[in-house]
């Protein structure tokens, strides 16, 4: 007899979040039958929810109908913990400096579900550029911030790590412990880590590590460009003073004490 998994789901809640983020994405309201076709959900629940959200005040009956539109009660709450990361507003315009200064595509990345997630990014001015997202996640062990941030963590992250194994990504990426290992150790020995088209074929990387004012490193700076206008050796000699420059500018703004 195979054993059912535990679920915890609450269906109400559920139901809640998908009317509000449906409401959240539309531009001119929504009303019942038209929630219920986006969601999935009966009418007689989203009838429910909505009454208990215009409520709570999260969301406003408009029009005839009627409408249901957001209010901006929940980007009151929903914004608290990003103006709480103090990185955020200590990186902000030091990256957008160094953004406009080397016209190349430029980030902010922390640690989150350990793997990495882009705070800040911005896109290279050149024509042909390689993407990146804020809120995406990318493989630490194949991207130059993730390793910052995976070398400078503490010891669990790396076993952790381990244990869920390293993907590859390119025919360059490191997938041996023993490489991984060494990676790491180079990344601290040197103070910045590289990303030679482990990630992607024709993007390497560049970055550097921030610290608050306790000697961590809370997050992780980089450049990302391509191999048809950057070779590895300019990438560092070039642009990567420029990386860490920026880097202690922030982390000095976070009260990090320089050795």
């Amino acid at each position: 007899m195979v054993k059912k998994e535990k679920t915890y789901d609450v269906p109400g809640l559920r139901a809640g979040l998908d009317i509000f983020m449906a409401l959240c994405e539309s531009v001119d309201g929504l009303g019942v039958a038209e929630l219920a076709n986006l969601t999935g959900c009966n009418k007689h629940m989203i009838f429910r929810c909505l009454k208990t959200l215009v409520a709570k005040g999260w969301v406003m009956e408009v029009g005839a109908g009627p409408k249901y539109v957001a209010s901006l009660v929940g980007f009151q709450y929903t914004s608290m913990p990003v103006s709480r990361m103090d990185v955020v507003t200590a990186a902000r315009e030091p990256l957008r400096t160094l953004w406009k200064e080397l016209g190349e595509c430029v980030y902010l990345g922390v640690m989150h579900d350990d793997m990495v997630m882009y705070l800040i990014h911005h896109e290279g001015t050149r024509n042909v550029r390689l993407g990146g997202r804020v809120g995406e996640h990318y493989w630490p062990h194949a991207a130059a911030a993730g390793k910052v941030l995976v070398a400078y963590g503490e010891p669990e992250l790396r076993s952790r790590y381990l244990e869920r194994g390293l993907t590859r990504l390119t025919e360059k990426t490191n997938v041996e412990e023993s490489a991984f290992f060494a990676d790491m150790k180079r990344v601290k020995e040197q103070g910045f880590a590289l990303d030679d088209e482990e990630y992607m074929k024709g993007g390497i990387c560049y970055a550097a590590p921030v610290f608050d004012y306790t000697g961590r490193a809370v997050a992780a700076i980089g450049t990302t460009v391509l191999t048809v206008h950057y070779e590895r050796e300019q990438l560092e000699q070039d642009l990567g003073e420029r990386v860490q420059k920026t880097a202690r500018i922030i982390s000095t703004t976070l009260g990090y004490t320089h050795s």
